[in-house]
């Protein structure tokens, strides 16, 4: 088995990521679905020789250190892919997600039209949020290339690993990635700072010394964009504080209600009549109840001030469900059963009441 002809396979079943285990056949994401292949189940020999096919010498040098490694590659025609390499059960284990050649446009994401306004702006936070495989990567790389269209700006991204692969429009865009241009997010980040950007994009808040080197970039004339891993608006609030000690966090809080400009959550639903996918998307932008409850630590507040600033272009994830839903653009008993997580209620066997 070559890992090419595993990787133009998924190509040509438009899976969005490929998983290889040992005694289970290669297996594709579809639409956020898993489906097995009707290949023979891998053995480690077969994953081992599919992960030397691809692996570098220092990659190979740090999967056997840390039993563990992350790297990209691009493919002619077939596009870009993420590789995530470990050890499970004594074995290699593959995790690897595929990126289009062509960055998509904010307009064929089908996002609220707030997302392309806040391009615009020129300092403070923007956090795009979500679980793994919600999009988040390909919004902000949407949200860069906005910029990179319409702006003469200085665009650094920070990457682990780089992903979309930007051209040069009327921006200046440089691409560094962790451990092969610079050694870490943070330190990363602070001779970013010394580099003149106007736009600086971060990969992941990860960890205390990059949230805080992120914070004082928006503080200081930047416009910063990042992903992190959360479910909600109010939730990223109190995770961002949270990783501080505690005798910082009151310091923090009032940073963030400074600096944070918008909170953009994700989550990816099958489209209703056709392949695909649709995102359903819960917007919180800043305002002075908002920061008022960054501040003083009732974030337990936000989703009821976002959920009645629509005029400002805040929507909860609760709303741009049922918009999906009276649109006609996802399944309804996807949609329910989200609304009855959101609820914390219990699943019911068939969806009914919905708008109720």
């Amino acid at each position: 088995m070559e890992m090419n002809d595993l990787l133009h396979a998924a190509v040509d079943s438009d899976a969005s990521d490929i998983l290889l285990v040992t005694d289970a056949p290669p297996v594709f994401r579809i639409d956020g679905i898993l489906k097995m292949t009707a290949l023979e189940p891998l053995d480690p020999e077969t994953i081992r020789d599919l992960c030397d096919q691809v692996l570098k010498d220092k990659q190979k040098e740090m999967l056997e250190k840390h039993k563990d490694v992350d790297f990209a590659i691009t493919l002619p025609r077939l596009g870009r892919f993420r590789f995530n390499i470990h050890v499970q059960r004594g074995s290699l284990a593959a995790a690897i997600r595929r990126f289009s050649n062509d960055i998509c446009t904010l307009s064929s994401l089908e996002l609220p039209p707030i997302v392309e306004e806040l391009t615009h702006l020129k300092t403070g936070l923007i956090l795009v949020t979500g679980q793994t495989g919600s999009g988040k990567s390909t919004t902000l790389a949407a949200m860069v290339e906005a910029i990179n269209q319409r702006d003469p700006k200085h665009i650094i991204t920070l990457e682990d690993p780089i992903e979309y692969q930007f051209q040069h429009g009327k921006s200046l865009i440089e691409q560094r990635e962790i451990g092969e241009d610079c050694p870490g997010f943070a330190s990363g980040l602070k001779h970013v700072l010394r580099q003149d950007p106007d736009v600086i994009l971060i990969g992941e808040l990860r960890d205390l010394d990059t949230i805080r080197v992120a914070l004082q970039a928006a503080e200081t004339g930047h416009l910063v964009m990042a992903s992190l891993h959360a479910s909600t608006a109010a939730g990223v609030v109190d995770r961002l504080v949270e990783v501080f000690p505690p005798v910082e966090q009151s310091q923090i809080r009032s940073h963030l209600a400074e600096s944070l400009r918008a909170v953009i959550t994700q989550k990816l639903l099958p489209a209703a009549f056709s392949k695909g996918r649709v995102a359903a998307v819960e917007i919180m932008l800043m305002n002075r109840a908002i920061q008022t409850s960054i501040r003083e630590s009732t974030s337990h507040l936000i989703p009821g001030v976002i959920s009645t600033s629509r005029r400002m272009g805040m929507q909860t994830m609760e709303q741009a469900l049922k918009e999906l839903l009276l649109n006609g653009k996802a399944d309804p008993e996807i949609i329910d059963e989200y609304l009855q997580e959101l609820r914390g209620e219990a699943p019911k066997e068939h969806s009914q009441g919905l708008l109720a």
